[in-house]
């Protein structure tokens, strides 16, 4: 009976952490006040104009990164895949930092200059683990990390070269990752290709499903899989872009909220694709709460996500099972 209504929970305690995460903070706003005081008051302004568009902008980045990695551990079918372990997201960042250093952060160029290096680096790790031997699982993951310090190294060449009091900080803060500097321009620009990505995704759940099933299955019942791979790739790919374009390195998200989900509900990427995307969206809310109220001084969110992230990892690489998972 309860795993029927996981949906409705899930969107009932997402919608109970936005309503406590726009009234918490270093700066409380009353409620009451808020509703006493009028559209001129300053909360009112701090609410609308700084709360609101980080929160929305907070839900989808983690609901995006989350499906993404459900998509991904699917496809190659390998629970141990995510945006990070991949090298996704170290190539969309590796996009990013040119674009703040030759295109002057220009939002659009961000987007395409992160969706073109993560595309990249996917084709790198994927062509890179079938020259390797022995566990596919486990090759995918190795040439995950080449590409991550690939990646790496050139986001340090570019910090090498810029400018030390402009450039500089603004590629090293940003990478920590954070939604600081959230606003509603930022919520145009990432809003409409993650809901036109849900939904395509969404579409294809059930080809997806098939396609976790193997190669032969899949071609036996009519799916062309490497079509289906291309285009969930690009479509993955585009909603990691997307919110490293805004939001800097976001980590472990994409391992977190799949597993999470799967630990209670059914190892089926075609019932478990909007819990997922919920999930995502609760576990980047309360990081997200987490470092703008914790201290004084707000704390990159990928260092709470990190100290989470990294320790699972480990967790599900130490269970064989999951390993020889097909």
């Amino acid at each position: 009976m309860i795993k029927k209504h996981l949906k409705l929970y899930h969107s009932i305690i997402l919608f109970i952490l936005i309503i406590l995460s726009l009234f918490i903070g270093r700066y409380k706003i009353d409620l009451i006040e808020l509703l006493n005081d009028g559209l001129l008051s300053r909360d009112f302004t701090i609410f609308f104009n700084i709360r609101l568009p980080r929160v929305i902008l907070v839900v989808f980045s983690g609901g995006a990164l989350a499906l993404a990695g459900l998509v991904f551990q699917s496809i190659f079918q390998n629970p141990l895949i995510s945006p990070d372990v991949l090298g996704v997201t170290s190539g969309c960042s590796l996009g990013a930092a040119l674009a703040i250093i030759f295109m002057a952060a220009n939002p659009i160029m961000m987007q395409f200059m992160a969706f073109s290096t993560g595309m990249i680096a996917v084709v790198f790790s994927v062509l890179l683990s079938k020259n390797m031997g022995g566990n596919k699982i486990l090759g995918l993951v190795i040439s995950g990390i080449v590409t991550q310090a690939l990646a790496s190294a050139m986001i340090m060449i570019l910090k090498y070269f810029a400018d030390p009091y402009k450039e500089l900080p603004a590629i090293d803060y940003w990478l920590m990752g954070g939604f600081h500097n959230s606003n509603w321009d930022n919520i145009i620009y990432v809003i409409p290709p993650v809901i036109i990505s849900i939904v395509l995704l969404y579409l294809l759940r059930w080809r997806l499903k098939v396609c976790t099933m193997g190669d032969v299955q899949a071609t036996l019942l009519g799916v062309d899989i490497k079509k289906i791979r291309i285009i969930t790739i690009l479509i993955s790919t585009l909603l990691v872009s997307v919110v490293v374009s805004v939001a800097g390195v976001v980590s472990w998200i994409g391992i977190l909220a799949p597993h999470i989900v799967k630990s209670y509900a059914k190892d089926d990427i075609s019932q478990n694709m909007i819990l997922t995307v919920l999930m995502g969206g609760m576990i980047m809310l309360v990081g997200d709460t987490a470092a703008r109220s914790l201290t004084t001084t707000e704390i990159p969110i990928s260092i709470l996500t990190s100290l989470v992230g990294a320790p699972f990892l480990v967790y599900l690489i130490s269970r064989r099972g999951d390993l020889n998972k097909r």
